[in-house]
């Protein structure tokens, strides 16, 4: 079975972390919801499948508009 997910770290400053799981979330949804502000003040963004962790953080950022290419 593949397990897949993206884990969307928000950052309140003072008021801490939280994690945003949502296994049922395509990178496509992601991508969205950076791009109507539902996801904002974004720390990292990780991809994990099979128990594999990349960090997409700025290539969905890029996708979603938001920065330039490098």
């Amino acid at each position: 079975m593949n397990h897949s997910y993206f884990v969307v770290m928000i950052d309140y400053g003072k008021r801490g972390l939280e994690a945003i799981v949502d296994p049922e979330i395509t990178r496509r949804g992601v991508v969205a919801r950076i791009s109507t502000g539902e996801y904002n003040n974004i720390a990292f963004i990780h991809h994990v499948e099979n128990g594999h962790v990349s960090d997409c953080t700025d290539e969905l950022m890029h996708d979603a508009g938001l920065v330039e290419a490098a």
